[in-house]
């Protein structure tokens, strides 16, 4: 009743709760078993505490016959409904041919084609709160690079389009090396010429400056992330604590400049930097630990 009584007040004072007091919840991308989730790989993540799964539709594309990739991206819809699991977030295929920046029209045309009937079947089936797309592949020369923001910025103008009919976000990931988005204000520039798109932020993948550095410039673009550790060096996506990232301080950056109440999303290899396989319950200890560090962290504050 008490607690009740507080949420009416603040309710009634046209008050937000802060996002401190709601706890964040985990999730997994199924890019995690290497090959399609079965049943019951999906039911222990569950029993473990995962209830969000990103679906890695690239596990239904690269290297599948055509005729096959809608059937098995039901297969993988069927085995998330009967483990109980839910779809915060789907990310769409991606290659070094399937590039939405690239400077041949005719085969841009093509690929935006392919990823706007991926983004209807993904959809369809998945009804998710979030589309992941990266915004090129590479290599990318300097030369070509603004014409390639330009390309890019056309695809996921009719994308978004797309992904608007289907009532879902359209978020375009950071990527690293040469590519298109490899630094915030890079990626803000091309996802404000386009209104309504956020960001995913993969936190391997900004190899050129800190974390905080890229929230502070992103801010409340961020609309989903992909959680994984790394060097800092290159991207490792290995589980959080193994790599140099400050996760509590990731996490109170994340929620308090961003504003995100979003899943914290997984995105980690098969295996553990050690070579282990990576378990859903190694997902899951991690996650339990960023959330007692980043409370640490608030109580630790003047």
């Amino acid at each position: 009743m008490k607690r009740f009584a507080i949420l009416l007040t603040l309710f009634l004072l046209g008050m937000e709760i802060p996002s401190s007091a709601q706890r964040p919840e985990v999730g997994t991308s199924t890019a995690v078993w290497g090959s399609l989730p079965t049943v019951e790989e999906l039911r222990q993540a569950a029993t473990d505490g995962i209830p969000w799964v990103e679906v890695a539709v690239n596990q239904c594309y690269r290297g599948v016959p055509e005729g096959e990739q809608y059937p098995r991206m039901q297969r993988v819809k069927e085995r998330i409904d009967s483990a109980g699991m839910k779809v915060w977030s789907v990310h769409l295929p991606f290659s070094r041919t399937l590039d939405i920046s690239v400077a041949d029209d005719s085969l841009r045309a093509e690929n935006v084609a392919f990823l706007a009937k991926m983004i209807r079947r993904s959809c369809e089936l998945y009804a998710p709160q979030r589309l992941v797309l990266h915004p090129s592949s590479e290599p990318i020369a300097d030369s070509l690079r603004e014409q390639r923001i330009g390309n890019a910025v056309a695809s996921i103008r009719t994308l978004k389009g797309v992904a608007d009919e289907c009532g879902v976000e359209l978020c375009i990931e950071n990527l690293p090396r040469t590519c298109l988005g490899n630094t915030p204000e890079e990626l803000v520039r091309i996802v404000d010429a386009v209104p309504g798109v956020g960001i995913c932020f993969d936190t391997n993948h900004y190899v050129r400056g800190t974390v905080a550095h890229f929230i502070e410039v992103a801010g409340r673009r961020i609309r989903t992330v992909h959680i994984s550790d790394y060097d800092f060096v290159n991207e490792c996506h290995w589980l959080p604590y193994e790599g140099q990232i400050d996760w509590g301080a990731f996490l109170a950056e994340l929620r308090g400049k961003a504003g995100y109440d979003g899943v914290l999303m997984h995105e980690v290899k098969r295996r553990r930097r050690d070579g282990s396989r990576t378990t859903t319950r190694d997902i899951v200890a991690g996650f339990k630990r960023m959330c007692e560090d980043y409370n640490e962290l608030n109580q630790t504050k003047p």
